[in-house]
């Protein structure tokens, strides 16, 4: 695969730092950034319930376009007020992504070239 550059979108970011196809972007985040007691039973339900995950990939690609932690903390804020995330099953029981687990995802990619320069020139000054 080939290296991410600064501008690149979290999506590509995420696929390069983890070797996955593009295609496999949505699905690996989703599986990783699930609520623990909905990961042990996800190979379970993973075919049974598509429908209800719906918002949840919807965010996880939007969030995939994005560039800024800033921009991509926004839409999880969005997410989580989505009126679907009101129903018993994804408010009480948790069957939904975690934005929190993603957004330590996010982080967990490597810092771009540019920002860790600047950074840097920060810590120096």
């Amino acid at each position: 695969m080939t290296t991410s550059s600064p501008g690149d979108p979290f999506a590509e970011r995420y696929c390069t730092f983890h070797r996955i196809a593009p295609e496999e972007y949505s699905a690996h985040l989703l599986q990783h950034s699930l609520h623990a007691p909905l990961r042990w039973v996800w190979p379970l339900i993973r075919g049974l319930c598509r429908y209800h995950f719906q918002e949840d990939r919807f965010c996880i690609d939007t969030v995939g376009r994005l560039r800024s932690l800033r921009a991509a903390k926004s839409e999880m804020r969005e997410f989580s007020i989505h009126p679907t995330n009101r129903v018993f099953s994804r408010r009480i029981l948790l069957l939904r992504l975690s934005t929190t687990r993603l957004e330590r995802a996010l982080k967990a990619l490597p810092q771009t070239e540019k920002r860790a320069q600047t950074r840097l020139k920060k810590q120096t000054i």
